[in-house]
This record gives structure tokens, sequence and C-alpha cells, in this order.
């Protein structure tokens, strides 16, 4: 069985991803979705006859309490903003990998959300499968390898683990990789992804990304923190497209800075 688990705090596109897990092709699953935001999100789970714990709390915690109540022998840590092709689950359990990362692209047409779907297919293609060295980041879990990654992460950030907003899961990848090294990369977009359509959407949230990530300070995980850990490698798309990527990751970038220093 495939235990799906999200954490959800807004909820506006929670019914969509719900539908597709229902509608999926391969039936063995269930869903755990750790509610931190409104009453109506517990009504959208229920509707759908999954199971949702309501507890205020931040995303790396939230991810951790969904895992704790999980059966299944692989996980899949989802958000609620991310749906699933018909056959994501059908694909992912025919695989035996420890980690896998699944290719996603974005919802929309604004310039912003195909920057951001050329920069996921950049972070598939072109960058390596390694937590220090890379970006990409698995979706999908050996139970036990999570479950330990879990433990460590807990263990290395005592009381500042239920703080974690943004970098939740370059945390997990980074414990899960010391237990094992078998990752599987699934090039196919089998999650799409809800993303910001605006330049306003952008700056709120990689501020609050930058603000959230001073919690890593003086923990084993300030190595996310330094600006030189890895150099973002950029091999797919149009000349003019590449040379575009740069205006999105200064949108990101700067206000992650302004939020992180003030």
């Amino acid at each position: 069985m495939i235990s799906i688990e999200i954490p959800a705090i807004h909820g506006k596109y929670l019914r969509q991803v719900l539908e597709s897990i229902r509608n999926q092709s391969y039936q063995d699953y269930e869903v755990i979705v750790v509610n931190s935001g409104s009453g109506e999100i517990s009504d959208i789970v229920k509707e759908f006859g999954f199971k949702v714990i309501n507890q205020k709390t931040k995303s790396l915690h939230a991810r951790y309490l969904a895992h704790k109540e999980s059966k299944g022998e692989y996980a899949l840590v989802l958000d609620e903003t991310r749906m699933l092709e018909r056959d994501t689950l059908k694909i992912l359990s025919s695989l035996d990998y420890d980690m896998i990362i699944i290719g996603e692209k974005e919802i929309g047409d604004s310039l912003w959300i195909k920057l951001a779907s050329l920069d996921k297919e950049n972070v598939v293609y072109c960058n390596p499968v390694d937590p220090l060295k890379g970006i990409s980041l698995p979706r999908y879990y050996k139970r036990e390898v999570l479950s330990k990654a879990f433990s460590s992460a807990l263990e290395n950030l005592g009381n500042k683990f239920y703080d974690v907003v943004y970098r939740d899961l370059e945390i997990i990848f980074y414990e899960a990789y010391k237990v094992s090294k078998s990752v599987h990369v699934v090039y196919d977009q089998l999650i799409s992804h809800f993303g910001d359509a605006t330049l306003s959407d952008i700056m709120k949230k990689y501020y609050r990304y930058g603000k959230t990530s001073r919690v890593l300070r003086n923990t084993p995980y300030s190595v996310f923190l330094t600006k030189k850990r890895v150099r973002r490698k950029i091999c797919r798309g149009s000349f003019w497209e590449r040379k575009l990527l740069y205006l999105l990751y200064l949108a990101r970038g700067i206000p992650y800075l302004l939020g992180y220093y003030l």
C-alpha cells in the first residue's frame, strides 16, 4: 500500500488534489491530511473519506505526524497544491527503489508559470541527484527510509523541528540519503503544481521562505543556507528562455534574502 501524506493549511486546491488521487488507476493507497488551517479543510477531506489530523503546526512536523499515522510500505510526500496524473501511483508501485524523484509541471499560462515549469524541467534533467550538490527532491520513499530520516531530523533539530516550514523536503532527503543511495528519477511529468501566477505571489512566498529559514541557523542543516552550496545548472529551453529563467530566480531570490536578513 502507498501512503499519501499531505500537510494542508490553505485548502484552495485541496479538492482538486484529492479528486486526482481518487481517480487513480492504482487503488491500493491511503491518504492522511494534516490540517493546520480551517475547519473547511477537514470537511473536504472527510467528504472524500480520507483521514484527517487537525493540528496547528508547521510543514516538517505536519509531514512527520502524517507519516506516524500511515501504514503503507511506501509514502508519497505530497502537498495541497500538487495533483497526480491518473497512472502516477501505478507507475510508482511498479518501481523498486528507496526514493523516487518525480517530474512536475506547472498549471497555468502566465509568464511566471511558464518559467517555473521550465525551471522544474531543468531541475530534473540538468542537476545531480544529491542532497548537497543538486536540487532535485524525492517525493516517493520506502517507509523505513523515511521513518529513519524523520527520526534523525527530530534528534538534530530538537524543538526547532516544530518550526521548520521551508527546506523541509531538503532536510528529509538529506537524512534519507545517509540511509540509502537508492534514488531513481521518473522524468515523466506525473505531478501538476498550482504555482504562483503573479510576481506579487512569488515575492510574498519567498519572503516568507526566507524569514522561516532562519530557524535552521546553528543547526546541522545550516548548510542549506549558504549561497554557494550548489551552482544551479540549466540545460533545457531556448537561448532566450534560459535567459528569462534568471528573471524568475531574481524574483525569488531577492525577497528570500530580504526575509532572511531583515
